[in-house]
């Protein structure tokens, strides 16, 4: 006769593991920073470049809510970025009262930069996962995001 052991899965205490993901979320966050700071980009501009490399220009209100900010935190920071040379402003031709941002030649090659070594950031923190670990996570985070309405997952 073949006898199993018997486990049982302690519950974890909901705000406990929430506390546990935002922590975690925030030192990935601070570990890809460190990580693109020497470029001049943060996580934050990478956003903002990510958004307008995948258009031919977007406004500064829509660009502020796409990368869920205040419209005067989005305006400081295209200030910013122009002064830095990633991005021009020009007055939108449909709306004169409206300013549309386009990504500049040196936004897309600091963009390419960037995205490469946050690449590289994330994947030295997700290679100290197994693949059935990262597919459990993959899993977990897909039916969160949907549950939260994170755009990106609904749908997947």
């Amino acid at each position: 006769m073949e006898t199993t052991a018997s486990t049982t899965t302690t519950p974890v205490d909901p705000v406990d593991l929430a506390d546990a993901f935002f922590a975690v979320a925030h030192a990935l966050k601070r570990s890809v920073n460190a990580r693109v700071q020497p470029t001049g980009l943060s996580l934050a501009r990478l956003k903002v470049l990510f958004q307008l490399a995948a258009s031919d220009g977007i406004r500064l209100g829509e660009l502020s809510t796409c990368v869920d900010v205040a419209p005067r935190t989005m305006t400081s920071t295209i200030e910013a970025m122009e002064r830095d040379g990633l991005v021009t402003r020009r007055p939108d031709p449909n709306d004169g009262r409206a300013t549309t941002v386009f990504i500049t030649d040196a936004g897309r090659r600091s963009f390419a930069e960037g995205r490469r070594l946050q690449a590289t950031a994330i994947a030295d923190v997700f290679a100290s996962l197994d693949a059935d670990q990262q597919a459990a996570l993959a899993g977990a985070l897909e039916r969160l995001g949907a549950l939260a309405g994170v755009p990106e997952m609904d749908g997947r």
